[in-house]
């Protein structure tokens, strides 16, 4: 009998560990402030950012760069004035940008019955200043760096396949973004997690309209704490199981 508890999750960073639409939106708040810019909110402009940051990362780049040209891309969809020390400053932010309060013991407590590997469209450098700014530790990471591409496209899931020696029913996949990971995740085969911190509506158009097929998660939580409750209940029925069957 397969096990429920699998033997790796892999994890999106920002967005499901890292408060990526929080602490974008108080650094647009700051940008805002400093500029003197009224009649339109941090979040409105965080939330055209990723739609612009969406499209931009189809082609690899850097994500320190991805973050510069998208500050600067977004700033000229919206007419604000900015400087180049703006756009550094933006790309300096990441790395300490903060976790979900919850983010670090749920990590942890999930580490007692799996790997827990992060998968997660940035650059090695950053990630690890997140996670140690945090105090997260992981049992592994592969960035958009090492697979040469971002998710939603599929290098970075295949890699961690391979660097962890697993099949992909061995695995969970684990994110915010429906998009990003929900889809991908499930064209691959994986059993895979919606963390739906922000309680959004279930898109119904996949990325470009084709993809309706694959818009299911198996699990959906608010938050990490949950679904480390949810595993250790998956551990509890695999050892009842395990002894049923001995």
């Amino acid at each position: 009998m397969n096990k429920l508890v699998p033997k790796a999750i892999t994890f999106d960073v920002y967005g499901t560990i890292i408060d990526w639409e929080g602490e974008i939106q108080n650094f647009f708040r700051d940008f805002l402030a400093k500029k003197g810019i009224k009649g339109v909110t941090p979040y409105q402009v965080q939330q055209r950012w990723e739609i612009l940051q969406f499209e931009y990362i189809k082609t690899y780049r850097p994500y320190r760069q991805v973050l510069k040209d998208t500050l600067a891309i977004t700033c000229k969809d919206f007419g604000f004035e900015f400087t180049d020390e703006d756009c550094d400053a933006f790309a300096a932010s990441m790395g300490h940008w903060k976790a979900f309060p919850d983010s670090k013991d749920a990590i942890k407590e999930l580490r007692k019955y799996t790997k827990v590997v992060m998968l997660t469209n940035t650059d090695n450098d950053i990630i690890r200043e997140s996670l140690k700014n945090a105090g997260i530790e992981v049992d592994d990471i592969i960035t958009a760096q090492d697979a040469g591409c971002y998710k939603p496209q599929l290098n970075g899931f295949l890699l961690s396949q391979k660097k962890l020696g697993l099949t992909v029913d061995e695995m969970m996949h684990a994110g915010f973004g429906f998009k990003y990971d929900v889809i991908p995740g499930n064209k691959l085969g994986y059993r895979t997690i919606w963390v739906n911190r922000q309680g959004i509506v279930r898109p119904i158009d996949g990325v470009d309209g084709s993809e309706l097929q694959y818009c299911k998660e198996d699990i959906m939580c608010g938050d990490l704490k949950t679904l480390a409750y949810i595993i250790k209940g998956m551990d509890v029925t695999d050892k009842e199981n395990e002894a049923a069957n001995k």
